[in-house]
């Protein structure tokens, strides 16, 4: 596989696992100060995983922050092996292919469509459901130097600490814990979403560059409800609360050592199970700095 494909999957895991449906009011802001009781500070941002300009042009409070920060936190670590990795675990190994678990019409849908982002059938015929569901997810990226992987290169280039808050086999066993039968769904949830995710996308973006979480989450709703309800259910719980969970738990030896800069999507940030919460639970400070 050669390495375009590889920088693309990485992308798909970062999309799909942050642009789901989150059903609580937000919270104004993206790059928020946390305290510790300990007199420690950190800062947390939302991100949103694209590669447009608008997104990985960095605003200067957040070069600030991220600039007097010693170490680095994302979602995963960013590294060639997790990028390996990441395009290894979008293809099934079972023996059966995509073709004998979708219907023949499905199949040559998602061929067709998957063939116009560079992925040849042979390699469509591998692929797992939920992977296919993701890449149909997404538009087709430009630069492949998303907002994450960005700040990642950032704190490398600069020799700041590098952690990944999951890895690359954790993020996918939330997918792979989702049925397959439902994993289907997707596919078909995708497929009738993608000939509007460039509008959906942009949509996200505008509200992204406006500091919106609450109209981020709107839109995100919105996409969701069109799609199986099932589906959604089974994201939440996967995704959203037991992610979030662990994430939590990762960020806390951060949080302790203090001048840490953590970024994860910016759905992971609000509602009752969002990040904000627990981390307001557990008896640290929160103020919104940009």
């Amino acid at each position: 596989m050669n390495q375009h494909i590889r920088s693309r999957f990485l992308i798909l895991f970062f999309v799909l696992f942050s642009s789901l449906p989150v059903s609580a009011v937000a919270k104004d802001g993206l790059l928020w100060r946390i305290d510790s009781v300990a007199g420690q500070h950190s800062y947390l941002l939302g991100t949103i995983h694209s590669d447009d300009q608008r997104v990985t042009n960095l605003p200067a409070a957040v070069t600030k922050a991220f600039t007097e920060s010693k170490s680095f936190s994302g979602e995963i670590d960013m590294g060639m092996e997790t990028l390996m990795r990441a395009g290894e675990l979008m293809f099934s190994t079972s023996g059966t292919t995509l073709d004998k678990k979708i219907s023949p019409k499905m199949y040559r849908e998602v061929v067709r469509k998957l063939v116009d982002y560079g992925i040849p059938e042979m390699l469509v015929q591998r692929m797992k459901p939920w992977a296919v569901a993701a890449t149909l997810s997404l538009p087709k990226p430009t630069t492949g130097v998303f907002l994450d992987l960005k700040l990642y290169q950032m704190a490398s280039s600069s020799q700041k600490a590098l952690y990944g808050l999951e890895t690359i086999e954790e993020q996918t066993g939330a997918m792979e814990a989702i049925p397959e039968h439902l994993q289907i769904k997707m596919i078909a949830d995708a497929l009738k979403l993608n000939p509007t995710i460039d509008q959906i996308i942009d949509s996200l973006i505008v509200a992204y560059t406006s500091r919106d979480l609450d109209r981020i989450v709107q839109i995100s709703d919105e996409a969701m409800k069109l799609g199986d309800q099932s589906v959604n259910k089974a994201f939440e719980r996967e995704l959203i609360v037991k992610r979030n969970q662990l994430m939590l738990s990762r960020m806390k030896p951060r949080l302790k050592e203090g001048h840490a800069f953590i970024a994860v999507g910016a759905l992971h940030l609000p509602g009752e199970h969002g990040l904000l919460s627990l981390l307001k639970k557990q008896g640290y400070r929160l103020t919104s700095v940009f």
